[in-house]
């Protein structure tokens, strides 16, 4: 029976051994946050060889090639080991902010709109669909986890938001572009409160079935860890529901998924991590 992490005994199998050796980002915060090990020199070893690769090639307009994309990539890692925002981070911050794709708002509303693939977003908690849901949600989450949730340019664009939300009773485009947008109200210490982040919640709520799982345009493992992030009774009882699915769907090697075990596993106890409480209580033996 698995008791290394007492708050976690209701797991059938260990989900920590997948973040034992490597040095990806996620490991290395799984490795530090939840195995105390950041006090190695193995740890410490590869967290500068990490990091010294997340901040290579970043151009001197704070971006990196001018992508978007590979910008939110590389900050969402950087979140993930760095942790507090420094100079570099902070140039990064300012070029994202100042990118059209935040700054514009009109094309919520044009029915032709650019996508994000699924394939060019591995490893960051955001999912495909418009360009311009993508780029605002996750412009505002990393300004936010990053302590710029005050800047007037961040609350001026989660304003708009709540309100479109609020009109759209609580989802901002299909359900995937939705997610993007629902991840960065989760985050902010205000707007996560909001009567839009409750609505989508209720949203959710009426789509979950009673197995814990969502219709299948729902990004499962996203927003699992998006609803961990929001306070709202209704928030818990779908994770409670979604809870007791995950502990029967784990895997002997104690991940989750059949592709991108690492990310699925991390996205899963990182929301159990911070819902411990809403786990099912009785302890499930090991399957011989």
């Amino acid at each position: 029976m698995f008791y290394r992490h007492a708050e976690l005994k209701s797991l059938r199998h260990n989900p920590f051994n997948i973040f034992q050796e490597n040095r990806t980002p996620v490991c290395l915060y799984a490795r530090k946050k939840w195995l105390g090990l950041e006090n190695t020199l193995q740890w410490k070893s590869d967290y500068q060889k990490t990091v010294s690769e997340l901040f290579r090639g970043q151009c001197d307009n704070g971006s990196w090639n001018n992508s978007l994309v590979l910008t939110v990539h590389r900050l969402f890692g950087l979140h993930l080991t760095v942790r507090n925002i420094n100079s570099r981070i902070e140039k990064a911050l300012t070029w994202l902010l100042a990118t059209d794709s935040f700054i514009t708002f009109d094309h919520f509303f044009k029915s032709k709109k650019s996508k994000i693939s699924s394939k060019n977003l591995h490893n960051i908690p955001f999912t495909h669909g418009c360009s311009e849901h993508f780029s605002k949600g996750a412009i505002l989450f990393l300004a936010t986890i990053f302590g710029k949730d005050e800047d007037e340019r961040v609350l001026s664009m989660y304003e708009k938001l709540r309100i479109l939300g609020e009109k759209r009773n609580g989802k901002w485009c299909d359900w995937s572009c939705s997610n993007n947008i629902f991840r960065a109200f989760a985050v902010h210490p205000g707007f996560g409160l909001s009567r839009a982040t409750r609505m989508a919640v209720g949203r959710l709520s009426d789509v979950q079935g009673e197995n814990g799982t969502w219709t299948r345009q729902i990004p499962f493992y996203q927003t699992v860890n998006a609803l961990a992030h929001v306070g709202f009774k209704n928030a818990d009882s779908q994770l409670r529901r979604a809870f007791q699915t995950l502990v029967t769907m784990q895997q002997r090697d104690g991940t989750w998924g059949k592709r991108h075990k690492e990310w699925k596993t991390f996205l899963i106890l990182h929301a159990m991590k911070r819902k411990n409480h809403l786990l099912p209580m009785e302890s499930i033996k090991d399957a011989p």
